[in-house]
């Protein structure tokens, strides 16, 4: 939150400028407001946030393969490409599936914080639905639409992570 906080004000402050507004303006038709400023805005913010958790599985994931890997690989007469894809990519794959998949369910679950800002997604809209309403079922809906959305997609990524275990360290 901290972070879509930061991508979406700190430019106004420092800079003076009215960046998203511009956008918002920009998208806006008739008497409807466009949120498509926030959107860039929740967007950057989790491609930078996510890049980073990614970036550093796939580091750990290439790492984590010991140097007899790549010795073996010279022994047959293969180039590092070669090596590369054929022996450590493989084995990377298997080893990255599970905090992958935890990555990827925690950004789903993360959408909620876009609200924070007033983009429009599932929780923003079921707490206005509610409060227009006064009703706690929207919310009730919107927490069980995750639950489902979440547990097909651990079922999905606990099946690739099966699929993928006949690489067994």
């Amino acid at each position: 939150m901290l972070q879509i906080f930061i991508i979406y004000y700190v430019p106004s402050l420092i800079f003076g400028s009215t960046i998203w507004r511009d956008i918002n303006l920009y998208f806006t038709t008739g008497d409807t407001l466009s949120y498509t400023g926030s959107i860039i805005a929740v967007l950057i913010a989790f491609v930078i946030n996510y890049a980073c958790y990614f970036s550093e599985i796939y580091r750990g994931g290439i790492e984590s393969i010991s140097k007899g890997q790549y010795e073996a690989g010279y022994v047959l007469g293969l180039t590092k490409s070669q090596i590369f894809k054929k022996i450590i990519l493989k084995q990377v794959v298997k080893r990255i599936v599970p905090p992958m998949s935890n990555e990827i369910i925690t950004l789903i679950k993360d959408t909620a914080l876009a609200n924070c800002i007033m983009v429009g997604e599932i929780i923003y809209k079921a707490n206005t639905l509610a409060a227009e309403e006064q009703l706690i079922w929207p919310l009730f809906f919107a927490g069980v639409f995750y639950l489902i959305f979440v547990g097909i997609l651990t079922i999905v990524l606990g099946k690739i992570e099966k699929k993928l275990s006949y690489f067994r360290s």
